[in-house]
């Protein structure tokens, strides 16, 4: 705990040892549990049990992860894919994205904010920090927390009562001449700070060798979307999500390697006329909050209800890896400004505005993965996106693409209730092909 904590009261117990046991026990057996309905589904690809492994509560990942940070290795924790990892691999550091899925998490937070209608993936985030409940949240060095919303802003923080965190100032206003200024030199601000932690100086060989391997890793990522685009989907949307989320924690490299080999394998299925879900399955765009693991209720509800996940645009998933850095000079200071805008402009968070860029990206996918409908999920509390979600429904509407709107919290209170409105809404889609 940090000497000058703002939330936390120094050497003042708030948790007993049976919670924080508890909520360890309980975060493990939803991994469990998430993971266990996954390998209920058919045709599912072996290659997945790879992935399955990195996510898990305590995989070979987090083992290897401890190792690395007892030798004295940096670890970096982030809370949004607008961070330039290939700046943290280059520097010799770790990135993992933290943000937390895990349902016992949020009542610690509940117990000190006193916020019901705060963010759950907040709340989860910082109890599962306060109490240890995740495994990685012990390793963190430092913390970069991207201010896209007001949760993730004062999330930023709380977590300064136990790490250090470094802020990064996102401009809301794409438009006009100091924007990118002002961003690329908060960029530059958070590459010192990298270098304060490493005792590295960035250069350019091995960022250019990092960014090179993450540009390996976007283009699997696109080969394995293509996949995703054929009709009967081979792979589910909760395997595509696991496939995602790996790739925030694992070695970047070998996810690449692995992803080949799960290509591989979906193109044998697809030769066998194999297919994911039911047959006839509803082909739904999931879209809106992000969803992280193990908090799959939602693509599961719909892949159990006859739909398919066959696309999103969360930033939890396919957002991660959609864009590659397009580098044209080979001086450093061009370098960071290719890797500053590529984790800017691209972006589709509901933080900017204006946002026109999801709009026309959504529509885009649509046609690209034939989708018969959209399913919007919001996240208690997440405000901007309740409010881009009445936009993209008028523009949906254009496209004669029904949707559907979502409202979830951390818990399985509202399990029933989504489950009877995904259900028709599916009925629905399988209706209008007649």
């Amino acid at each position: 705990m940090q000497e000058d904590a703002r939330y936390i009261i120094k050497d003042e117990e708030y948790f007993s040892p049976e919670q924080r046991k508890r909520t360890r026990k309980r975060s493990r057996e939803m991994a469990e549990r998430t993971i266990g309905n996954m390998r209920k589904g058919r045709n599912r690809a072996h290659s997945i049990s790879y992935f399955e492994d990195i996510v898990g509560y305590d995989g070979s990942r987090v083992k290897e992860l401890r190792e690395f940070h007892e030798k004295d290795g940096k670890i970096v924790g982030t809370l949004c894919a607008m961070v330039p990892v290939e700046v943290i691999g280059a520097l010799g550091a770790q990135s993992i994205r933290i943000c937390s899925g895990y349902y016992e998490c949020v009542h610690p937070s509940n117990e000190l904010l006193g916020d019901a209608g705060l963010c759950p993936m907040v709340k989860s985030t910082l109890g599962s920090k306060m109490l240890s409940a995740d495994p990685l949240m012990d390793m963190l060095d430092l913390v970069v927390a991207p201010a896209t919303c007001d949760g993730k802003m004062k999330l930023g923080e709380m977590l300064e009562d136990w790490v250090p965190v470094v802020m990064l100032n996102v401009p809301r206003i794409k438009t006009g001449d100091t924007t990118s200024k002002f961003w690329l030199e908060e960029i530059k601000f958070l590459i010192r700070r990298l270098e304060d932690l490493t005792g590295t100086r960035l250069k350019r060989t091995p960022l250019l060798q990092e960014i090179k391997r993450w540009n390996a890793a976007n283009q699997a990522w696109k080969d394995f979307m293509e996949i995703r685009s054929t009709i009967p989907s081979v792979v589910t949307g909760q395997d595509a999500m696991i496939v995602a989320r790996a790739s925030e924690l694992d070695d970047i490299a070998r996810w690449t390697g692995k992803v080949g080999e799960l290509n591989h394998e979906l193109h044998e299925i697809m030769e066998k006329e194999g297919y994911a879900g039911e047959k006839g399955a509803a082909r739904i765009m999931l879209a809106g909050s992000p969803v992280i693991f193990p908090n799959f209720k939602i693509p599961s509800i719909i892949e159990e209800s006859g739909g398919i996940v066959a696309h999103d645009e969360l930033c939890s998933a396919n957002r991660i890896l959609e864009d590659p850095v397009m580098v044209d000079e080979t001086n450093t200071s061009e370098i960071i400004r290719a890797l500053a805008e590529r984790y800017f402009y691209p972006c589709t968070c509901p933080c900017f505005s204006p946002n026109d860029e999801r709009i026309r990206r959504l529509k885009e996918s649509i046609r690209l993965y034939q989708i018969e409908g959209v399913i919007f999920h919001t996240l208690r509390g997440c405000h901007l996106n309740t409010i881009e979600g009445t936009k993209i429904e008028l523009a949906l509407d254009t496209m004669g693409v029904p949707m559907l709107k979502l409202e979830s919290e951390y818990d399985d209170g509202d399990v029933e209730q989504i489950r009877t409105r995904a259900e028709a809404f599916v009925e629905m889609i399988k209706a209008r092909r007649k």
